[in-house]
């Protein structure tokens, strides 16, 4: 039996409980699309899916506030994350080439970026729900069993499959941060 997710932004979408949802080009308003993708856990349980649908309406808050904790770490250079953020935003920079870095970031000097300004032109390519089980490592113990949001990021993917990818619990606390591809 199909259901709808109650989300004011994508009204149209549809589960079936204890099957995954995954929808590759999820377009919200004139934005870019994203993958979206919930696991079969969470579609069998119905405020798990109520907390999937206050994301989607609030992805633009979300999106906002993971920035701004990825600024906050790479303006704080002890901050446990700060060296990974670092090492991503430095591999783009040194490690590709100086004609797809200046398409990538629409620019024509991508040297002269800043990692703050880097952040801001990191851009959502998945959005996901899932519990925590194997995503956020021994350190988590506590949310291993819980629902967990999992955002990805990265600049144009036409150009890089690096990504960095920040997990929420489900009242919207950023939990961590890591370098994927």
């Amino acid at each position: 039996m199909m259901k709808q997710i109650p989300s004011t932004k994508f009204p149209s979408l549809e589960y079936t409980p204890g099957e995954s949802i995954c929808i590759d080009n999820l377009m919200p308003d004139n934005k870019i699309p994203f993958y979206f993708n919930v696991s079969e856990k969470i579609t069998q349980n119905e405020s798990a899916i109520a907390r999937v649908s206050h994301a989607l309406d609030h992805m633009d808050e979300l999106v906002n506030k993971a920035r701004a904790h990825l600024r906050n770490i790479i303006q704080n250079s002890k901050d446990p994350s700060y060296k990974l953020l670092h090492d991503f935003f430095a591999f783009h920079l040194l490690e590709m080439d100086d004609e797809c870095l200046k398409v990538m970031f629409g620019m024509e000097q991508p040297e002269t970026l800043s990692e703050l300004e880097m952040v801001d032109l990191l851009m959502l390519k998945s959005l996901g729900s899932s519990l925590g089980e194997g995503w956020l490592g021994s350190n988590f113990e506590n949310e291993q069993k819980k629902q967990i949001f999992i955002m990805d990021f990265t600049f144009d993917p036409e150009y890089t499959d690096q990504l960095i990818v920040v997990y929420l619990d489900a009242n919207d606390n950023i939990l961590t941060i890591s370098h994927e591809s």
